[in-house]
């Protein structure tokens, strides 16, 4: 027999009969068997068969339906259907024309802004159908549910769901669901078109001057969907996929991402009630972290700790923090993240499940099409094709454009399926060459900003990154950070030192301009490791002076950044190294003036600027001196500390690609920092106004937040609170952006005071 399942005639079934009537009867008369011949074949009596044609038996059994569907010889497909419309009979019960109704949870929580935009759009007159899309599990029926609930007095004439059954192996045929649909909203079964376009006109016309609301469950796609859209006013159909269906016209598609941080704690609050959460605050929380703001994830969370009243929510949050149990974890009963997730990967080809497991090896966040490409060896214009339609099958995220991120839990079920499906051996190729190309890629675009003399990238397949400008340079290396920073543990544990440290070195530069960054500590401590490694004791000092720069100018961990500079003096003295020598005594000063030591300070930066004189580095010395100019003042010697720093201005400071003006900027600062020591108010107020923010340093807000919070105290002394107040805000909140704590609060300290002035 073929997979064809027979359209209804009018004389098919008397008036009153039910959906699964309406087929069986079809069915049996595409195989040209009587009742008689059926009953014999089956073993069910006639009796029994008449009763289900005319529908007075609404719901047959499984054993029943699976011995109708042998007598009939109906293939897999055929006898799936035919059992669906038997469970939909005995879910149903009431009358033959009640509707399928969804089930509604009394916990239900968030989704305010869908529900909103839900309701304007079923009661407004220009839209007649909205794709209610996102992945698996994140409570798209749910929220239909609620919707249906709360929009039930805008629709009069009442609601009819169908489950479409989208991410089944068979998914519901449009013809079969049209049947279900008229039978429902109480059109005779006896008098259902056999002719498809017909039988479209006939539910159209069933909803044409009606307040109907029509739920569409689950669908697959857009041919299995569009004959079930109305084309009249009044009615309106809600449609869960998770898919946006991006093939239909006319509809609205609201994308259903997870919950928020803070629906995700109210979730599990109300699922276990108030005296199982009294004081587990901090383990609910993370609880809706470790189930990455999944409703399902959270409604198993809360069903397994209802179901062990014992259990304290502290202790699964000790269960699932380790990533191998934690999808094994989020089962309850028959509620499990895995199978979820496994139903829209199974839908996938080869190609595509192949990229989704590889992209569980990125070490960062989110990724693009250059990169994912390296997992699987296609072109980057064919992966993003396939990136956008793991997006479109909800496994993938396009968090901006061009940049695809998995959910956490779907990264833990795709590392899972690359375990199960690939060899460890060519994991770990796949691994290996991503690091390689990450690594080289960085090294190609930090190259850009270094100065002249800096390696070329190393050669191996297949081909890096390479920028056609600064601009292009800067973008991939802030866009990838996080993945070329963690290729590097992969090259360390493969023993790619010299592969690290020529990363490390054209980077050197570059890590200037975004000093924030904390994958500067994660560069240069494996830079360390791998000169350590490599027995170069050069590049070892060369490396923990970075480090200590990391430390001090990056996370304001001054006595870390000392001890690493003291460890950095004797490899550079041991190899005679005085250039390192004196960034070493460079870093010991700033740290020095960090911990509040500036007469330490003092003292390491002059040694630094007497040995950068011997060696000519214009570079080295010109920051040592304005960091000795720093220490001059802070020890009380403002005036010596405004002459060195004024002296400075106009000294070239190397070929480094923007470094002069930048440090030009510093030093107006400084020196403007001077003149407030002096409490020349005016002068200093004059000179920090002409500090610039210079496009090629566009990360360095320290520069940024030092000059509001001076110009800020300069104005308070000259009178003028309003737009001191301006810039005393303006400082207080760039502090608290990168963490200095002590200048916030020297700032908030200035918005106190001019509190009570008018």
């Amino acid at each position: 027999m073929t997979s064809h399942v027979p359209e209804v005639s009018q004389s098919d079934v008397p008036h009153g009969g039910t959906a699964f009537g309406v087929m069986l009867r079809s069915l049996r008369r595409a195989a040209r068997l009587t009742l008689e011949e059926l009953s014999e074949a089956s073993g069910v009596s006639v009796r029994a068969l008449g009763d289900l044609e005319r529908g007075r038996s609404r719901g047959p059994q499984r054993r029943t339906v699976d011995a109708l569907a042998a007598a009939l010889r109906l293939d897999a497909e055929q006898g799936e259907r035919l059992r669906r419309l038997a469970d939909a009979g005995r879910d149903r019960g009431g009358p033959p024309a009640s509707p399928y109704l969804l089930r509604t949870v009394p916990d239900f929580t968030g989704r305010k802004q869908e529900l909103a935009d839900l309701e304007a759009l079923a009661t407004g007159t220009r839209t007649r159908a909205a794709v209610l899309f996102g992945p698996g599990g994140q409570g798209k029926t749910t929220l239909a549910a609620e919707a249906v609930r709360r929009l039930a007095g805008a629709f009069p004439d009442g609601s009819v769901c169908v489950p479409l059954h989208g991410m089944s192996d068979s998914p519901l045929p449009a013809a079969e669901a049209l049947v279900l649909l008229l039978t429902a909203l109480g059109h005779p079964a006896d008098r259902i078109p056999v002719d498809p376009v017909a039988r479209e006109a006939a539910y159209r016309a069933a909803l044409a001057g009606r307040r109907t609301l029509v739920v569409l469950d689950d669908a697959a796609d857009e041919t299995l969907t569009r004959p079930l859209l109305p084309d009249a006013e009044g009615s309106f159909v809600l449609i869960t996929s998770r898919r946006p269906l991006a093939g239909l016209e006319g509809v609205r598609r609201i994308r259903l991402g997870g919950l928020s941080g803070g629906e995700s704690t109210r979730l599990l609050e109300r699922i276990l009630g108030t005296p199982r959460t009294d004081g587990q605050s901090e383990a609910i929380t993370r609880l809706s972290e470790l189930c990455g703001h999944l409703p399902l994830a959270l409604r198993i969370v809360g069903n397994r700790l209802s179901s062990r009243p014992s259990w304290t929510p502290a202790r699964l949050v000790g269960q699932l923090a380790d990533e191998e149990r934690r999808l094994s974890g989020l089962v309850a009963g028959d509620l499990a993240v895995r199978s979820a997730l496994a139903l829209s990967y199974g839908q996938l080809t080869p190609p595509h499940r192949r990229l989704l497991r590889r992209l569980s090896l990125v070490p960062g966040h989110d990724t693009g099409p250059d990169l994912a490409a390296v997992l699987t060896g296609e072109d980057p214009l064919t992966t993003e094709d396939s990136l956008d339609l793991l997006v479109d099958r909800g496994l993938l995220e396009e968090t901006t454009p061009g940049r695809y991120a998995l959910h956490d839990l779907v990264r833990l079920f795709a590392r899972e399926q690359l375990g199960a499906e690939e060899p460890e051996s060519v994991t770990e190729s796949v691994r290996a060459r991503m690091a390689d190309w990450l690594l080289r890629s960085a090294s190609a675009a930090g190259r850009r900003f270094e100065a002249p003399g800096a390696p070329e990238p190393w050669a191996g397949e297949p081909g890096a990154f390479v920028p056609g400008s600064d601009a292009e340079a800067e973008q991939w290396l802030t866009a990838e950070r996080s993945n070329w920073a963690g290729a590097l543990a992969v090259m360390f544990a493969a023993g790619r030192h010299t592969e690290i440290l020529h990363a490390s070195r054209t980077l050197y530069w570059f890590s200037d301009r975004w000093s924030q960054w904390p994958e500067w500590r994660t560069l240069f401590s494996h830079g360390v490791r791998s000169a350590a490694a490599l027995g170069d004791r050069a590049a070892e000092a060369h490396q923990l002076n970075c480090l200590a720069w990391a430390h001090s100018v990056g996370a304001y961990q001054y006595a870390q950044a000392e001890q690493l500079a003291r460890q950095a003096l004797q490899p550079a003295s041991e190899t005679g190294d005085l250039d390192q020598q004196a960034w070493a005594w460079a870093y010991i000063s700033g740290a020095c003036m960090g911990l509040d030591r500036p007469a330490e300070a003092a003292e390491a930066a002059a040694r630094a600027s007497r040995l950068f004189e011997t060696t000519g580095d214009s570079t080295g010395k010109a920051v040592s001196q304005r960091v000795l100019g720093t220490a001059l003042r802070a020890s009380g010697r403002g005036e010596e500390a405004l002459a060195l720093h004024r002296a400075l201005l106009g000294t070239r400071t190397g070929d480094v690609p923007g470094l002069n003006e930048f440090a030009a900027d510093l030093l107006r600062c400084e020196t403007a920092r001077d003149l407030l020591a002096l409490e020349r108010w005016s002068e200093a107020a004059d000179t920090f106004r002409t500090v610039g923010t210079p496009s090629d340093h566009a990360g360095i807000d320290r520069l940024r937040a030092h000059t509001s919070l001076g110009l800020a105290t300069a104005l308070e002394h000259c009178g003028d609170p309003a737009e001191a107040r301006e810039h005393y805000t303006r400082a207080r909140e760039l502090f608290t952006q990168f963490g200095d704590t002590a200048s916030a609060a020297e700032a908030a300290a200035g918005l106190e005071r001019l509190g009570s002035v008018t």
